[in-house]
């Protein structure tokens, strides 16, 4: 009977004190764990302000409520994937798996993709190398038993869709903004989107974007139905934006309550009868620790007090075995804590181990008395305390872990307030020094004028004590001077006052002027800076704005200069033409009929088309290339081709040669004959008319040109 009440009674001790040291912590409290990402700072895209800090108080909510969490702040392509395969892993050992995303989606052709932070999606054949498909994101948490649960706030507009090219041949290749719609495969998992398929989801102006401000205050209540938080969400974001953001759930659960954080555990007040059997059993155990743990159960009642009484009497180290001395008490031993318990004999060493490792927080100390006293009523109270270090342990380890990650937070926030305070310290010195600047200039004409009335209040005044003390005539003399001053001096103040306006007009004309400079590419460019210079007061700026114009005019006249049949082009040209031997005449940049039938005659020996006559910068180009004569000679008439130039051609001069020969040979007869004749030729001569002229006709060769007439006397 005794051996067969100690593994009973141990069994129920160690029930007792497990309970005692529990503390109401469930017994088999279902493991849970989540994922949780959250993308904002895109490379290639504007960046999004929420998704982080949605992620973060996500994260957050998940570990106060017992997750073990798994927080993926910014993540690119790797990264994403790595946290997704450890993901896998954790969530096959767990009951509840929940997968929390913030960011850019975006729907190819009926797939789903989360898009990283480094993603590009130049076109639509990059999605499937560059994002992560839903499917695979969802299909991580399969291997949880009992629940999955996904929640995407990634419905955003997108601005991948707008840059994006398609690049795909299939007709039925569309880009979406935001997410399809997605049946789970899996039973008892739960797909939740921030907006209905198709549609978008806002961002929010706040520290959260409506989504998830909603899941923060509902998801994690504890012992209410996931579907009833889910219809919680639906209904403030709805509110929250004016009935134009639908959140949408897909998936199905069975019928019972489903919470992700099971309800906090009524304790039910013990009956009389389980105290009493409670009571009997740490009285078969008898000792001093059984009753310690019997008392932190049942802390008051009438069986509290007898195990008070048995503690007292094992103290006192009172005998065993004494007779109920009332109707209805129980008779219970006394034991000392030494003692062994009924049925078995504790060893002098079993009880020295004990004394060393009873207050010690070594667990390996305790688990090796465990081990070398299995059978030991006192191995019960040892793998409670082995349970309560190990509970304190996790406990130290997770308020460590979330002060790591807490740290980490600050820090990113921390750079993230430097880096806005940097620019904002930027911009306060600038406007800081631009205020110094005016504040200066003010402050110096202000003391200009000061000083100007100071003088002229300082002349007033010594004119009037010089009216006193001298005579009218010097006291006129001194008003005289003093008057002059006070011109003089206010002379000096509306100078002063005349600089500040006018610098407040330099500033003016030189944004004007800084504005039109930067566009001086336009095609209104140059009569702009002509407008301005007509207005320009500023005395500084005006040779500024002068050089501008010569630089405008400069960059006109050489636009001008490079337009087809400009005079320049056509004396480039007609420069050209005559040194290859097609043009006679003078270059004068006018492209008149001999500079167009010289063009027509190249373009005809080039074998080009001479309908339209263009003088361009490549035809200029085109005729110096070329080298030597390229147009034939062509002569005048009586004159032939010689080399590269024209000669009077011989046959024309024979007449005139023939006329010179027989007059020659006529004076030389006349010259042989006697004196006598002469005179009397000479003398009919005289009586005769003057002689008629002969004329001499010759015809040119054959080439059908004009006949010439010699004329001889």
């Amino acid at each position: 009977m005794i051996e067969r009440l100690g593994p009973i009674a141990t069994t129920i001790g160690a029930a007792i004190l497990a309970m005692a040291v529990s503390c109401g912590v469930a017994l088999a409290d279902a493991k849970r764990v989540a994922m949780v990402v959250g993308n904002s700072l895109y490379q290639s895209v504007p960046q999004l302000p929420n998704p982080s800090r949605d992620a973060d108080a996500v994260a957050r909510m998940f570990k106060d409520s017992g997750f073990d969490v798994t927080r993926v702040i910014n993540a690119g392509n790797l990264d994403f994937k790595r946290a997704i395969r450890k993901f896998e892993t954790d969530a096959d050992q767990a009951d509840v798996a929940v997968i929390y995303y913030a960011g850019h989606g975006i729907e190819i052709s009926g797939t789903n993709y989360l898009i990283p932070i480094d993603a590009r999606l130049a076109s639509d054949r990059d999605a499937e190398d560059e994002a992560i498909p839903l499917e695979r994101l969802v299909s991580s948490a399969d291997g949880a038993q009992k629940l999955r649960v996904v929640i995407l706030d990634a419905c955003r507009d997108n601005p991948f869709t707008v840059r994006m090219r398609r690049e795909r041949k299939v007709a039925s290749r569309n880009v979406v903004s935001g997410l399809g719609k997605v049946e789970p495969t899996s039973t008892d998992t739960l797909i939740a989107y921030a907006a209905k398929a198709g549609s978008t989801a806002e961002d929010g102006t706040g520290d959260h974007s409506p989504f998830t401000t909603a899941i923060l205050k509902n998801l994690t209540v504890p012992g209410l139905d996931i579907r009833l938080a889910f219809g919680r969400v639906r209904d403030e974001v709805m509110k929250a934006t004016g009935n134009k953001q639908e959140p949408f759930v897909y998936g199905s659960l069975g019928g019972g309550n489903v919470s992700l954080v099971p309800a906090p555990a009524v304790t039910q007040e013990a009956t009389a009868s389980d105290v009493k059997a409670d009571y009997d059993l740490v009285a078969r155990i008898g000792s001093r620790r059984a009753w310690e743990v019997f008392l932190a159960t049942y802390k008051t009642g009438f069986y509290a007090d007898l195990a008070r009484a048995q503690i007292a009497s094992l103290t006192d180290q009172v005998p065993s075995g004494e007779p109920p001395s009332a109707a209805g008490q129980i008779t219970t031993a006394a034991v000392d804590p030494g003692t062994p318990a009924p049925g078995r004999e504790v060893s002098s060493r079993e009880a020295l181990d004990w004394d060393r490792v009873k207050d010690s927080n070594d667990i390996a100390a305790l688990q090796k008395f465990i081990k070398r006293y299995p059978d030991s009523p006192r191995s019960i109270a040892a793998q409670s305390r082995v349970e309560l270090l190990q509970q304190i342990a996790r406990e130290r380890e997770q308020r460590a872990r979330a002060e790591r990650e807490a740290a980490a937070r600050a820090a990113e926030l921390a750079k993230l307030q430097a880096a806005q305070k940097k620019a904002e310290e930027a911009a306060t010195r600038q406007r800081e020094q631009d205020e110094r600047r005016a504040q200066k200039a003010e402050a110096e004409a202000k003391a200009k004028a000061e000083d100007a009335e100071r003088k002229a209040a300082e002349a007033k005044r010594k004119a009037d004590e010089a009216d006193r003390q001298k005579s009218a005539q010097e006291a006129a003399a001194l008003r005289a001077e003093s008057e002059k001053r006070a011109r003089q001096a206010e002379d000096e103040r509306r100078k002063a006052a005349e600089a500040a306006i006018q610098e407040t007009v330099c500033k003016d004309q030189q944004a004007q002027f800084d504005a039109l400079n930067s566009k001086s590419d336009a095609p209104s460019a140059l009569d702009d800076m002509k407008v301005l210079a007509k207005s320009i007061t500023c005395s500084r700026l005006q040779p500024m704005v002068a050089m501008a114009i010569d630089r405008l005019k400069l960059e006109a006249d050489k636009r001008a200069a490079a337009m087809p049949n400009s005079p320049q082009l056509v004396r480039s040209a007609q420069t050209e033409l005559a040194r290859i031997g097609c043009l006679t005449d003078k270059p004068n940049g006018v492209l008149g009929d001999p500079t167009r039938t010289a063009l027509g005659r190249y373009l005809s020996i080039k074998g080009q088309s001479s309908s339209d006559l263009s003088v361009t910068e490549a035809l200029v180009a085109d005729l110096g290339k070329q080298s030597g004569r390229v147009c034939p000679l062509v002569c005048k008439a009586g004159e032939i081709a010689k080399g590269d130039a024209c000669i009077a051609s011989e046959k024309r001069d024979e007449p005139k040669a023939a006329a010179r020969r027989q007059r020659d040979d006529e004076d030389d007869r006349a010259a042989r004959r006697k004196p006598a004749r002469r005179e009397a030729q000479q003398e009919r001569r005289q009586s005769r008319p003057e002689p008629r002229a002969r004329q001499q006709a010759t015809s040119r060769p054959s080439g059908g040109a004009a006949a010439m007439i010699g004329v001889g006397f």
